[in-house]
């Protein structure tokens, strides 16, 4: 699947340092290309044709935003490859085997990591339960350093089908928990028969919004 290399560029110059008219005209052509259409007339035909991954997510349950992959690379401390999904508006969310790890340009609040030793793969959890650890750092207000519990639990299976796709899925829950909130949420998973998640629907906090993911076309390394 091909990275959007040359946009990658220029998007970069633009959070870092602002943005000339060169780098707008290049963003504008690439909109353009791949966002070119509205939610509602993308087709499987014009999803599949492009050389992209793709999402389909819904912010608080609106209407579906289309998303392209713009970056696939490893964590620079346990090596797992973190995709980076981008909408024609610059909304940028960061996904790790399927969890959202970091937000970007979402209205009010934004994830900017979700931490752990280890961020156990979702497939490892269609057997058992799980429990673990994790830290979230939100903005605005420098609202960092939040421990969090983790408890998964292996669900019911079920038939989803999106735009492109029908496939069996698996679900899996994870019930998030702040002691010094005295706060929880419940995330929520699907997964195929080969382990991939095809969609999720994850809050980024605790009375926070909701993003809902169903992952169009899977990045393929």
């Amino acid at each position: 699947m091909k990275n959007i290399t040359l946009y990658l560029l220029t998007f970069g110059c633009f959070l870092l340092t602002g943005c000339s008219q060169k780098i707008q005209d290049v963003q504008s052509t690439f909109n353009e290309a791949v966002f070119g259409m509205s939610d509602v007339e993308l087709s499987a035909e014009h999803i599949n044709e492009l050389p992209y991954a793709s999402a389909f997510v819904k912010i608080n349950d609106s209407h579906n935003i289309f998303m392209v992959l713009a970056l696939a690379e490893s964590n620079p401390t346990t090596g797992v490859t973190q995709l980076k999904w981008l909408s024609s508006d610059n909304v940028m969310i960061v996904t790790e085997n399927g969890r959202i790890i970091k937000t970007l340009a979402l209205p009010n609040y934004n994830l900017i990591a979700l931490n752990s030793v280890a961020l156990p793969k979702l497939s490892q959890q269609l057997t058992a339960p799980q429990q673990w650890q994790a830290v979230y750092d939100w903005m605005p207000d420098y609202r960092y350093h939040y421990q969090a519990s983790i408890h998964a639990l292996p669900g019911e299976k079920s038939t989803l089908t999106s735009l492109v796709w029908t496939k069996e899925v698996t679900a899996i829950q994870e019930l998030v928990s702040f002691s010094a909130l005295d706060l929880t949420f419940t995330n929520q998973y699907w997964l195929d028969n080969t382990g991939e998640v095809v969609k999720t629907r994850q809050f980024i906090g605790p009375n926070m919004a909701t993003i809902e993911m169903t992952f169009l076309k899977p990045f393929r390394s």
